[in-house]
């Protein structure tokens, strides 16, 4: 019997049971962001440790692993393809393959795709270890609130942030889950000072429930923000909202505090009927 208790590569010391060895190793390789499995993958430490252990299946944990009812990662390749940080790369190249144009994350908001828009709040931290982070709209140390309240482009080019795009299509869910786990700021307008409350109160065409949500997460100030052209969201669903429930939106909005600007005040003063 040898009595080889450990194996040692230069600092590193490994027990001598293979099965030991392989379950140390592969805990390490969890921990691992992609980059560095990589490395591990091309470098000879992995057949370092096949010579040693002479094993040539040192990447798998053998005997655990090959149980039918093993649902773990089996092996380097395994860990690798199912990293979260692969994961996020493949959904950033699937947007630039299906889209000419725009930012992956305010298409995913745009198109209404939840599951979408919460992989990319949730593989997030990831953004460092790709390479097509900059499609994005990626940049160093950026957070979870900078990323959902950054300005991107829709598929028609539009400069937007996720909000936006996603109050413009009348996304409830995406809207909501963006304010309650993305932390994303309904206040914010964009350059031509409008709003998520502005596109909410010109588009919304089923219910009121989305600036319902809009309004409770905004300041007054806010609810009555102008745009570039001096009008308000109230202004904004007097004069392009033609749905079915465009005098409930009004109600609200004028429940809330929104006022109309003196133009529309003035106008619909001499033409009441059509408030």
């Amino acid at each position: 019997m040898s009595s080889v208790r450990e194996h040692r590569f230069g600092t590193f010391v490994l027990p001598a049971g293979l099965e030991s060895a392989c379950g140390i190793m592969t805990t390490i390789f969890l921990y691992l962001d992609i980059r560095s499995l990589c490395n591990v993958q091309r470098s000879s430490l992995i057949q370092q440790l096949r010579k040693e252990f002479g094993s040539n299946d040192f990447e798998r944990l053998r005997t655990k692993a090959l149980q039918i009812d093993y649902e773990g990662r089996r092996s380097i390749n395994e860990i690798r393809l199912s990293h979260p940080a692969r994961r996020l790369y493949l959904l950033i190249e699937k947007y630039k393959r299906e889209f000419l144009h725009g930012t992956p994350i305010v298409l995913a908001c745009e198109h209404g795709r939840m599951d979408d828009v919460e992989l990319f709040m949730n593989l997030h931290p990831y953004h460092k270890y790709i390479t097509n982070r900059d499609v994005n709209g990626y940049r160093d140390d950026m957070t979870l609130k900078d990323m959902v309240s950054q300005v991107g482009r829709s598929s028609n080019g539009w400069s937007c942030t996720p909000l936006l795009i996603a109050a413009w299509n009348e996304h409830f869910q995406v809207v909501k889950y963006l304010i309650e786990q993305g932390e994303a700021d309904p206040n914010i307008a964009n350059s031509g000072g409008v709003n998520a409350l502005h596109l909410a109160a010109w588009k919304s065409r089923t219910n009121t429930e989305l600036i319902q949500l809009l309004l409770n997460n905004m300041s007054l100030d806010s609810i009555n923000q102008q745009d570039n052209d001096g009008e308000t969201p109230l202004d904004w669903c007097y004069d392009m909202n033609n749905s079915p429930i465009r005098q409930e939106i009004i109600a609200l909005l004028r429940s809330k505090g929104g006022i109309a600007s003196d133009r529309f005040i003035r106008y619909y003063d001499i033409l009441p009927e059509l408030v």
